[in-house]
């Protein structure tokens, strides 16, 4: 009997410190066998409720944690693996469609500033185009009064209006924000194209007739050149809209 005791014991402390595979095959059932040898009925039905008590608790944990442990890992990997797929996704969207920047020839921000400078701009250069390129027949016939007139108007369709939202919309089409305005091909054409107009005001003020309607064909030429770097429709097609 303190054979059986020691054994028992021994059993005890292995059933605590296994593995729940050995728990349940080994030795769980030959506690429940050296119990029934060692004691009477009630002593074994206590015995066994007591050992099923200890089995639970000392298990219940290692599975609850077991349990836990294992649905943070899967959980882990099905977040992981969705935010994989997430930044793929991103990635591959973003190699495949081009930005705004890209689609319209590059600009500051990403092309927000690009897209910006365009809604507030295209009309007013628009309507500058139209009241400059109105100046053909009047000049040819000889007139210069329309010239004197579009190069003194501030309002839209004038030269002043034109001269600053030309100028704004030329400067919007840049790569980078480091990069220096006089350095943009836009802003070349568009200082060219200003020039010769700024000659023809000087002109118009010594009313010569001549010189205004020189500067007149040399801007008319350069025209054409800005309208395409800043992405709007030739003067041709401006002229009949």
């Amino acid at each position: 009997r303190v054979i059986l005791r020691s054994a028992l014991f021994l059993l005890l402390v292995s059933l605590h410190t296994s593995t729940a595979f050995f728990q349940l095959k080994v030795y769980f059932p030959l506690l429940f066998i050296l119990l029934f040898i060692m004691y009477s009925a009630t002593a074994k039905i206590c015995l066994c409720a007591a050992a099923t008590a200890a089995y639970i608790s000392s298990n219940g944990a290692g599975v609850s944690a077991f349990s836990i442990e294992t649905s943070r890992r899967v959980m882990l990997e099905k977040v992981t693996g969705a935010g994989a797929a997430a930044l793929i996704g991103i990635s591959s969207a973003a190699t495949i469609a081009p930005s705004p920047a890209q689609a319209s020839g590059g600009a500051t921000a990403g092309g927000a500033y690009l897209l910006s400078a365009k809604q507030r701009y295209n009309s007013r250069v628009t309507a500058g185009v139209k009241g400059f390129l109105a100046l053909s027949g009047p000049l040819e016939g000889g007139s210069i009064a329309e010239a004197k007139a579009f190069l003194s108007s501030e309002g839209e369709g004038g030269w002043g209006d034109f001269k600053s939202a030309g100028y704004l919309l030329s400067n919007a089409f840049r790569r980078s924000s480091s990069t220096a305005p006089d350095s943009l091909p836009s802003v070349k054409a568009w200082k060219a194209f200003a020039a010769e107009v700024e000659k023809m005001q000087k002109a118009a003020d010594k009313k010569s007739k001549s010189g205004v309607g020189d500067a007149y064909k040399k801007a008319e030429v350069l025209l054409d050149s800005y309208l395409e770097l800043v992405e709007l429709p030739p003067s041709i097609e401006i002229s009949r809209s």
